[in-house]
């Protein structure tokens, strides 16, 4: 059984945010299994780092949203944002410096905790607001229009709904 098991109360409803997310929950279990399994130290790192990279992708594409619906709780969200990659950091060097078994698990636990709290709390704050703005319609769409940035090729914060 995962570490972290996907289910629909964490959806945000955008196709492209729940999938940053389930990549996210994907890296966190093989953080995990990694662990118990007795997966080499580096190669265990290089997913934290993976999974820090992805977190600030992810964190891109939400607050690019948010700029181009002019999402009112943007500010507070991004100062959660600036902290979460803070406390991530902060759990990659932990992680790093763990000497036994019980203590990664334990930073594990604490960026589950961490993950899990932001989708299911943070996160559901402006699903009201994308909706209304129909951002899930309108970025599916996008993907079948000429000349649209498609996820894949973003890097960074680009415009991903096009002009409103």
């Amino acid at each position: 059984m995962p570490f972290i098991v996907w289910t629909n109360r964490m959806r945000v409803d955008v196709k492209l945010l729940d999938n940053d997310h389930k990549k996210q929950v994907l890296l966190v279990n093989e953080l995990h299994e990694g662990l118990v399994t007795g997966r080499a130290k580096l190669a265990l790192e290089r997913i934290f780092e993976e999974l820090v990279r992805h977190t600030r992708i992810h964190i891109a594409h939400e607050e690019q949203i948010f700029t181009e619906t002019a999402y009112p709780g943007a500010a507070a969200h991004e100062r959660e944002h600036d902290h979460m990659i803070d406390r991530h950091r902060v759990l990659q060097a932990r992680f790093r410096n763990c000497a036994d078994l019980d203590s990664s698990l334990e930073v594990i636990q604490l960026l589950k905790n961490c993950l899990c709290n932001h989708i299911q709390s943070s996160d559901k704050e402006y699903v009201p607001h994308l909706k209304e703005k129909e951002v899930g319609a309108i970025l599916a769409a996008s993907e079948a229009l000429p000349g649209v940035v498609h996820r894949k090729q973003v890097i960074g914060p680009r415009f991903l709904l096009g002009a409103w």
